[in-house]
């Protein structure tokens, strides 16, 4: 029984993980937006995918041992290297920026604003977010499109305030 409350933890975290990977979870990516600073923080789910099946792989083992009846079968080892292989990738970013196509799984709708925003622009869509109510997050969430839409609404508003400055001190006034 004991046994049980870290089976579950690690498999709602693992799920969670793997809806980030696939799109249907945009906070997490969204807050990495927020950071200010020289260098653009990346988020890479390859950490904690690696961390949740390890923890995983380690609460099964005990079971998984005891139903073979043999100890050469054991599932501790490979989840001992994977919390070991997240804890290195944790500390070391570098490691996965210099081979993105292994370690940095991004879903469709991460690399299409990626690709025709700025930094500027993708920090304003992260802090609008957060003032979204959490049924229009979740809306959002399941619909790449209707969130590219609302993006494109959000850098449009953005726009105005930023590039015309000159364009307003321009305009003529009736002095009566």
């Amino acid at each position: 029984m004991l046994i049980l409350i870290p089976f579950l933890i690690s498999l709602v975290f693992l799920i969670r993980t793997v809806l980030i990977i696939t799109g249907l979870i945009k906070g997490p990516v969204l807050r990495t937006f927020e950071k200010y600073g020289d260098e653009e923080i990346i988020y890479h789910p390859t950490p904690s995918l690696l961390m949740w099946t390890g923890v995983l792989l380690l609460t099964i083992s005990p079971v998984m041992s005891a139903a073979l009846t043999t100890t050469l079968f054991s599932l501790a080892w490979p989840g001992l290297l994977m919390i070991g292989g997240a804890y290195f990738l944790h500390n070391h970013p570098e490691v996965a920026r210099q081979y993105p196509d292994i370690f940095m799984i991004y879903p469709r709708w991460y690399h299409e604003l990626r690709s025709r925003t700025s930094r500027y622009e993708r920090r304003r869509i992260a802090y609008k977010w957060l003032w979204l109510p959490a049924r229009l997050r979740l809306a959002y969430n399941g619909n790449d499109r209707a969130f590219s839409q609302w993006a494109d609404l959000i850098i449009m508003a953005t726009m105005d305030i930023d590039e015309n400055k000159d364009a307003r001190h321009h305009i003529p006034v009736n002095d009566y």
